[in-house]
């Protein structure tokens, strides 16, 4: 691993707030590779036309909204969350239509979907937390420092690009290069169970957001402090300008050796690891400002 560092929605009744009633349809396959332990409890918070859901497990320590990637649930935190401090208040958000939160949207944006992790923080009372995500949900998080600056603590984007040519310009594409036969079908059948119930046109539609989107100017400008993970899919790394991120000290890069696009199934460890001395770090100097 290479380290490279430049350094409120009126709440109309408890019920219509939030139900902490499982799904009876929703279980996790005890000993799957994406299977959270019970203490992981669902949360849904009504909005029109269905909910929004998470899973989140207390704790005494500050709060961390973690948001999945394009087509995945909660779920694909299973082995991260395992080496994340046990004292972390961990929120495990879902976009609509993934997970526990129903249904799929007709339409959307990353700006939509930031807006929706608001809604929930609002109805779970979390006022101030760090926030991260995986591929899309590392460009909400980035979204949300544009949103929101004043309620983060800190953003962690876990292979989240900047924008569309990003993408193309830092890896040509290459999303799975590192990734085992073994790994390549699990996240194959993990997808197609997540979308059985999505429409082609939904697919089409939801695939397409991040395109839209380009958080340069929030990258350029944010006073947050930012972690932006990466592999480096054996081969040389690509440069900042390639990736889109200014030689800023509020943006801390960090690669993963021999890892690629998928670094929760390639890297849980090291990623929970990483995260860890992040928040930690924050934390310290945010109780002792004068440090």
């Amino acid at each position: 691993m290479k380290f490279f560092s430049f350094i409120n929605y009126p709440l109309i009744s408890l019920t219509l707030l939030c139900s902490l009633l499982p799904d009876p349809c929703r279980g996790d396959d005890e000993g799957s590779p994406f299977a959270l332990p019970a203490e992981y409890v669902e949360v849904r918070v009504p909005i029109e036309g269905g909910h929004l859901a998470c899973r989140r497990r207390k704790a005494s320590g500050p709060s961390i909204v973690l948001i999945p990637g394009t087509f995945s649930d909660a779920r694909v935190y299973t082995r991260m969350v395992e080496n994340l401090d046990p004292q972390f208040d961990i929120v495990l958000f879902e976009n609509r239509g993934l997970g526990g939160s129903w249904p799929p949207p007709a339409e959307s944006s990353i700006e939509q979907c930031a807006r929706d992790v608001v809604t929930l923080a609002d109805a779970l009372k979390i006022e101030s937390f760090y926030v991260g995500g995986h591929s899309l949900g590392g460009m909400i998080s980035i979204e949300l420092a544009k949103q929101i600056p004043n309620r983060l603590y800190g953003v962690i984007s876990i292979e989240g690009w900047t924008n569309a040519k990003a993408a193309a310009d830092a890896f040509q594409g290459d999303m799975k290069s590192t990734q085992s036969p073994a790994q390549v079908e699990l996240l194959k059948n993990y997808r197609t169970e997540v979308l059985e119930r999505w429409t082609p046109e939904q697919i089409k539609m939801f695939g397409s957001i991040w395109r839209k989107w380009d958080g340069s100017e929030t990258l350029s400008q944010t006073k947050i402090r930012v972690l932006e993970l990466y592999g480096d899919r054996n081969r040389p790394v690509p440069s900042r300008d390639a990736l889109g991120l200014p030689k800023r000290r509020e943006i801390q890069l960090v690669w993963f050796a021999g890892a690629s696009h998928s670094l929760l199934i390639e890297r849980p460890n090291e990623v929970a690891s990483t995260i860890n001395s992040f928040i930690h770090g924050l934390e310290d100097s945010r109780k002792s400002p004068d440090k």
